[in-house]
């Protein structure tokens, strides 16, 4: 593991549950709402400074978008008007965007094994408590999702820490671990390439070079491998595309807008996450 083992375990686990928040947020559909969350000041307390002491090479792309994020506070219409054009252009109103935002769109051509991972995601969600909000007609694969989900789980491990909970504090590291490696840190490389080629001097570039940064200091902290930035891109069929579903309501899909909702009697409340 490479973060410094001078910052307390309580400490980095809940920055590294916000940094996955912020990249979750940073990849919605910017709303005037979504807005409001990341220029947020109490969004930015402690967190960054956590971070950059656990890896100083995360403040070369964490301090830019900060200040990137911070110009939108009380931005205009129009300006709002403008980053959800870009947010469209980049996106797109499809699963394939100039920039595709959901895990199943790289390096991965078989349906069957598509539909699988798909599942897998699902099951994923599933066992810690969470599923794809019933008005999002979203697929678990998309990059908020993941990066929401990770988010949710740093914070379970922080809430088992602060009650002393070792088993299933390493439950959470385990489950961390085992998703970067098979599936956000497979793709999020690639991802992150495209949108910063697209989007280079952008807010959106910005977000894809904390992503990417931060991601594989997330990958060097588990000893697992990051996927290559020129991952390709999967060939499109448009009869099979329509066959990719994990089971769940509204799976496959095309609308903006996914979200996980916590399912009851976890353990951890909104001030937790």
């Amino acid at each position: 593991m490479t973060y410094s083992s001078s910052i307390n375990e309580l400490d980095l686990t809940r920055a590294r549950a916000a940094a996955y928040g912020l990249i979750s947020h940073g990849f919605h559909f910017p709303e005037r709402e979504t807005i409001s969350i990341i220029t947020n000041p109490d969004r930015w307390v402690d967190w960054p400074g956590v971070l950059q002491k656990a890896d100083g090479r995360i403040r070369n792309y964490l301090q830019p978008l900060q200040d990137s994020v911070i110009a939108l506070t009380n931005c205009s219409d129009s300006a709002q008007r403008e980053l959800q054009y870009r947010y469209d252009d980049l996106f797109g109103h499809a699963v394939r965007g100039n920039c595709p935002a959901y895990e199943m769109e790289y390096g991965r051509n078989e349906i069957i094994r598509q539909a699988s991972d798909l599942a897998d995601l699902a099951g994923f969600y599933r066992a810690f408590g969470m599923e794809i909000a019933d008005n999002a007609n979203g697929r678990p694969d998309h990059v908020t999702v993941e990066s929401e989900f990770m988010s949710v789980l740093c914070s379970k491990q922080a809430y088992a820490l602060t009650q002393g909970d070792k088993e299933n504090a390493q439950i959470c590291t385990d489950a961390e671990r085992t998703f970067l490696r098979d599936h956000l840190a497979r793709w999020l490389p690639a991802f992150v390439r495209h949108v910063e080629e697209a989007d280079a001097s952008g807010l959106f570039g910005a977000f894809a070079r904390f992503a990417d940064a931060f991601v594989k200091s997330e990958c060097r902290y588990f000893d697992v491998h990051a996927g290559p930035a020129t991952l390709e891109l999967r060939a499109p069929d448009p009869v099979l595309d329509t066959q990719i579903s994990c089971g769940s309501t509204g799976c496959g899909d095309d609308e903006k807008g996914e979200q996980l909702v916590q399912l009851g009697g976890l353990g951890i409340t909104d001030s937790e996450k």
